[in-house]
């Protein structure tokens, strides 16, 4: 038997925030049913907890992904402690469990990204002129590492040269948001919000940052379109089926070489 275990942050007070892990996992049920006999979702700040997460799971054969956007304190340190990983496999109560990388840094997040644009802009009538795209992130002057993935996708999606422009802004580092969309030279600027789930920043803080009124506001000679997180596209779900391959595929190369 094999087990694929999503691991998401949760909140205590915003119930959106786990919502796109029962989504995705309820879609890789559907869809990679004959791949995986247990589909389990678990989280940080809410149950069920990732802590006792092993003593649900009947398979021996287990994968684990992470439902964050990017390596750092909650990839790199709260889920294996939490989990009782020692690597990126770890053999313990029977089980050979693979620990994969977060969403953010793998190479299909780019291709989730587009397809959200292109939900956002379909059937919108769309001005005349340049199009940039602008991949929001949180950002934090005390991890790099958190910014360095939104620039990772904004140079894989600038290489293949659909949007005249692709840019990025943070909330809690530079370049700040509303500087990027006040300064970019394009008259049809579009928003993605690379975050996971809704929430307070992508329903309250940058709206009101950017004078947004919806998913189209015309500002001077600018029109921007307002997307939602790339997180709860589902496109995602295939995404972490992925990534949970790519760890199965590095096991067996480890095995192979060893």
């Amino acid at each position: 038997m094999k087990a694929l275990v999503i691991v998401g942050h949760g909140s205590h007070l915003n119930e959106d925030s786990s919502l796109p892990v029962y989504e995705h996992a309820a879609r890789i049920r559907e869809r990679f049913g004959d791949e995986y006999d247990e589909v389990v979702e678990c989280f940080w700040k809410e149950e069920p907890a990732m802590r006792h997460v092993f003593d649900t799971v009947e398979a021996e054969d287990v994968s684990v992904v992470p439902a964050f956007i990017s390596e750092g304190y909650f990839t790199q340190q709260v889920i294996p402690r939490e989990l009782g990983l020692d690597g990126p496999v770890t053999h313990k109560g029977g089980k050979t469990i693979r620990y994969a990388g977060p969403l953010g840094t793998f190479e299909g997040m780019a291709d989730v990204i587009l397809e959200r644009a292109d939900d956002l802009l379909g059937g919108k009538e769309i001005p005349p002129g340049r199009r940039a795209l602008v991949l929001l992130g949180h950002g934090t002057d005390l991890n790099k590492s958190s910014g360095g993935v939104i620039y990772l996708n904004a140079g894989r999606i600038r290489e293949r040269g659909l949007y005249d422009l692709v840019e990025v802004g943070f909330l809690d580092q530079a370049p700040q948001i509303g500087e990027v969309v006040e300064n970019v030279e394009a008259e049809n600027v579009v928003l993605i919000p690379v975050f996971i789930a809704e929430g307070w920043h992508t329903r309250e803080t940058i709206p009101e940052d950017l004078g947004l009124t919806g998913e189209v506001t015309r500002r001077g000679d600018k029109t921007i379109f307002y997307g939602a997180p790339v997180g709860t596209h589902p496109s995602m779900a295939p995404l972490i089926v992925a990534r949970a391959r790519e760890a199965e595929r590095e096991m067996e190369i480890v095995r192979s070489t060893g």
